[in-house]
């Protein structure tokens, strides 16, 4: 999955000016194990089938009134399954805020659904 038509390294490279090479290879290497996960591969099927979304802004009014509005990192539509909703999270250490992350990706998919009339879930992905 390139961004520029090139390697995941020089897309690193062009998104962190001033890396180091040992930066970048770390950058490259993450990068890489995330996007084998079994849950990448299957966005990478849905992207394939037209069915994934990347950086969608979303916005749902909560029953108070507070309007949420935030950035999905991906959202893919499985056969028969609905929505899968994908927050990254890149934090060296996640448990300190994990309840408030698990509220926030439970929010996209809360606001997927309700856009799509169909069913959504949330998931973290710590790469």
């Amino acid at each position: 999955m390139d961004l520029f038509d090139d390697t995941v390294r020089a897309n690193i490279a062009y998104g962190r000016v001033g890396a180091t090479v040992e930066e970048i290879a770390a950058a490259a290497e993450a990068a890489g194990r995330a996007l084998a996960h079994p849950l990448m591969r299957r966005a990478a099927d849905a992207a394939r089938a037209g069915r994934c979304r990347r950086e969608t802004p979303v916005l749902l009014r909560l029953d108070d009134g507070v309007i949420v509005e935030g950035v999905v990192d991906a959202a893919f539509l499985e056969d028969g399954a609905g929505w899968t909703i994908v927050d990254f999270k890149t934090d060296v250490e996640i448990a300190g805020r994990l309840e408030e992350y698990r509220r926030q990706v439970a929010l996209y998919a809360r606001a997927i659904a309700q856009a799509t009339g169909g069913p959504a879930r949330g998931v973290l992905l710590r790469v």
